[in-house]
């Protein structure tokens, strides 16, 4: 096989990993995709609002409903044919826009859809329950994806029964074997870049809503085993709490050395050990401060930590380059793995949250 086929097939699977998952579609959090500044949502058709080659599953039209009611623009997007979709012209008149015969993953016919719609991919939400089809199309073209299981009712016939578990049997195998790789090459893509934090604009994130500010310590705001902090950061710190915005150092480093630089920074809780990629401790300051991960922003120089640390959250991620090239030795280590990662990222980055 040659060589661009394998690349090809890479990218396939890479696509076929959703961006968030859920049981059902009255279950998904659509105030939040709001509030990110997604404006359309695209819905599959059968096994995501109907039974498989059934009419509409009268349990989703208070979704649909809501959505509408909101603001947002609503379609149906299936691969089956207009005798399918025909009974949701009779339930939603021409408030949803309803399109048949898709032919997904192939996404030449969404295109059309969002040009009639007038919406753009990286407002998009597409929400299905067949990661082949529905996931793989979102995926290529910038939407965020949602992958839901299909509606399996036991009054249903006994092979559509069969076909939802076959369908949701394919999708544990694909994603607890190769799927999982593609999934922590996710979690590491952080939604922007900048050389250090002296580069980021506070202000506009501050404008965007964004209430938090998750700094690591050692490579992003001070040389690897510092024990104080340099004049120009404090005024920094200082200038980002001005702002209203809340500040907290999270970092692997020891208690002992980040306990002097937590008696410096009066204002600002310093967190040690905090074990990142793991959320736990992080997750406690949200909290205790009650603010929500979508309004959080971690800044970090490391991919496998920070970044993957704030993905998990749900919070918006900054990789910063590290200052220094004084390391642990395992994190030299880790920095080839980053190298090989980094130089396809800074091709393709996240589409931001607050240019949404």
């Amino acid at each position: 096989m040659k060589w661009w086929k394998y690349v090809r097939i890479l990218d396939i699977l890479d696509n076929a990993v959703p961006k968030e998952k859920a049981e059902n579609v009255r279950e998904i959090d659509y105030d939040r995709l709001q509030r990110l500044g997604y404006n359309t949502i695209l819905f599959d058709y059968d096994n995501t609002i109907a039974v498989w080659r059934e009419p509409f599953d009268m349990r989703n039209k208070e979704v649909i409903d809501r959505l509408i009611q909101s603001g947002m623009k609503v379609g149906v997007v299936t691969n089956g044919p207009q005798s399918r979709v025909r009974n949701l012209k009779e339930i939603f008149g021409n408030q949803l826009k309803v399109y048949h015969s898709m032919r997904k993953p192939g996404t030449k016919e969404l295109r059309r859809v969002l040009s009639e719609m007038k919406s753009k991919p990286e407002k998009t939400v597409i929400i299905g329950d067949l990661f082949f089809t529905d996931i793989i199309a979102g995926n290529r073209m910038g939407m965020y994806s949602i992958l839901v299981s299909p509606i399996v009712d036991i009054s249903q016939k006994w092979y559509k029964r069969v076909m939802a578990r076959i369908s949701i049997g394919v999708y544990l195998l694909f994603f607890f074997t190769v799927g999982w790789i593609f999934r922590i090459n996710h979690l590491a893509t952080p939604h922007r870049f900048a050389n250090n934090v002296m580069d980021i604009d506070f202000d506009s994130l501050k404008e965007s809503g964004y209430r938090l500010i998750l700094f690591d310590f050692d490579n992003t705001l001070e040389d690897w085993g510092a024990s104080t902090v340099s004049r120009e950061k404090k005024l920094l710190l200082s200038r980002i709490e001005r702002l209203g915005m809340s500040v907290v150092l999270v970092s692997n480093g020891k208690k002992g050395r980040l306990g002097k630089i937590d008696d410096e920074l009066a204002t600002i809780k310093v967190l040690s050990r905090a074990r990142k990629p793991l959320t736990f401790k992080a997750k406690k300051v949200l909290k205790d401060l009650e603010i929500p991960p979508y309004q959080t922003i971690v800044v970090g120089d490391q991919l496998f930590t920070d970044i993957i640390m704030g993905n998990l959250l749900g919070a918006y991620t900054i990789k910063t380059e590290p200052l220094s090239e004084r390391e642990f030795f395992w994190t030299r280590l880790v920095r080839r793995v980053e190298r090989m990662l980094l130089k396809n990222m800074k091709k393709h980055p996240s589409v931001e949250a607050m240019d949404r």
